[in-house]
């Protein structure tokens, strides 16, 4: 699924003669950062990024290839691009242009493929001169030393702003390609995060997403070390009023000190993302994950008791070979006692070049299917009573769109991730971040009124 444009589309005038990119971006967030990053690294060197231009000189493409499933959805992408726009370089880059540098191959325009170590250096390698990497002479990622910092990642016009601290991953998960795809783990230095989280303060920007492929080992490989913790204490110290949101952290990364720290600051928002995966200790020792279920039982109940306004959610895979009907009724079990407030649920899809392909007996996929069903029909419950929880309550948000033309509501975003549809005119000039009554719940939207 395309997870987002990285810019909005955005109107010019006609008798404007700068060139024209369109990015688009599949994927995690990380993903979404870097796309945002490279549009605004687009527009440095004179191009307008815009998502209506029916002719741009430019189209940029951040793949994924998590999944075989996203890796066939990057590269019918890159097909319905060159195909809509011939005339256009092509770039393409991401997770799938590292594990197959090949796959513009029998494209006949100009076209280039960034893989992990040109995209980290991004302003180099889109120069005009620039052309396709061979093969044998490209950077791998899995050979990446040092963070490739390509700014922060601001989308004018919206209230949130991505700010990528940590890239690649050194956990070897058996059903994961993002080691050979990003390389290992590395941190953007602690003085430059604080120098772009104050810039996009400086900007206007009112919440500032820290994201990661693994976020909670930010800090170990920078001399000297430093911990998460401590980073999010120097940027509540160096910044005035922005709000810092946590991506997805791995449980075994989650410490008292960090819950304590969020409990106590009100600027670090209240909402954990963290990958489960399954809630059968022998299902996910055969994943290679870190951590049991009892560890993840004990967690949760631990940020549930210090943080009692938290919103946790949680990554579920289903169907890993292996996982019979008891493995997946304790994933169930697990998940109704731990009473998150909403669920990811995915389907295993091997990914060639990882051990898992591999593995056997296959859950057919009707059966995978219908597991994917259940659980998903239980986050839809569990969504709508962790809002229920709070209607009548008054939380702080934060804008996420414009008005919707047609109804006049904004869509804002609370500090626990509760997803507020609020009308215009309640908002007058709309300021970026406001106090909200949640008053209603329709057809699982929340309905909300400014205090």
């Amino acid at each position: 699924m395309i997870a987002a444009k990285c810019q909005k589309a955005m109107k010019f005038s006609e008798t404007d003669s700068r060139k024209r990119a369109a990015v688009y971006v599949l994927g995690c967030k990380v993903n979404q950062a870097e796309a945002a990053a490279m549009g605004r690294i687009l527009e440095e060197r004179g191009y307008l990024v815009d998502g209506t231009a029916t002719a741009p000189d430019l189209v940029l493409v951040n793949t994924c290839c998590v999944t075989s499933r996203a890796e066939a959805k990057s590269r019918r992408m890159i097909n319905r691009l060159a195909r809509q726009f011939p005339c256009a370089r092509l770039v393409v880059t991401g997770c799938l242009a590292e594990v197959d540098p090949s796959v513009v191959k029998g494209l006949s325009q100009d076209r280039l493929v960034m893989g992990a170590y040109e995209k980290d250096h991004f302003r180099e390698f889109i120069e005009p001169t620039a052309h396709p990497v061979e093969n044998e002479t490209r950077t791998r990622a899995t050979k990446s030393a040092e963070f490739g910092d390509l700014g922060p990642a601001a989308i004018p016009g919206r209230a949130r702003a991505f700010l990528k601290i940590q890239d690649g991953c050194s956990q070897r998960c058996t059903y994961c390609i993002v080691p050979r795809a990003r390389g290992p783990s590395r941190s953007l230095a602690e003085e430059k995060v604080v120098e772009h989280a104050r810039s996009l303060e400086a900007s206007g920007f009112v919440e500032i997403v820290l994201t990661g492929v693994h976020l909670g080992m930010y800090g170990r490989d920078l001399s000297p070390a430093i911990s998460l913790e401590r980073l999010l204490e120097r940027l509540l110290e160096e910044t005035s009023e922005a709000r810092f949101r946590l991506s997805s952290m791995e449980p075994q990364e989650i410490t008292d000190e960090l819950l304590a720290l969020i409990a106590a600051r009100p600027r670090i928002c209240r909402h954990f993302h963290i990958p489960l995966q399954s809630g059968d200790d022998a299902i996910l020792q055969r994943m290679g994950r870190p951590y049991s279920a009892s560890l993840m039982d004990q967690l949760v109940r631990r940020i549930h008791d210090t943080i009692p306004d938290v919103c946790i959610g949680l990554d579920v895979m289903v169907g890993f070979p292996g996982e019979d009907d008891e493995s997946f009724r304790k994933t169930g079990r697990l998940i109704e006692d731990l009473k998150p407030a909403y669920l990811h649920v995915f389907p295993f899809s091997p990914r060639p070049g990882t051990p898992a392909a591999s593995y056997k007996p296959r859950v057919p996929a009707s059966i995978a299917q219908s597991r994917v069903d259940e659980l998903r029909s239980l986050s839809a419950n569990l969504r709508q009573a962790f809002y229920e929880r709070f209607l009548g309550q008054t939380l702080e948000a934060v804008v996420e769109s414009e008005a919707d033309a047609c109804f006049g509501l904004v869509k804002a975003r609370t500090s626990n991730y509760i997803p507020v549809a609020v009308q215009l005119q309640a908002l007058g000039k709309m300021p970026r971040r406001f106090s909200v009554k949640l008053e209603a719940i329709s057809n699982g939207e929340v309905i909300g009124r400014q205090e």
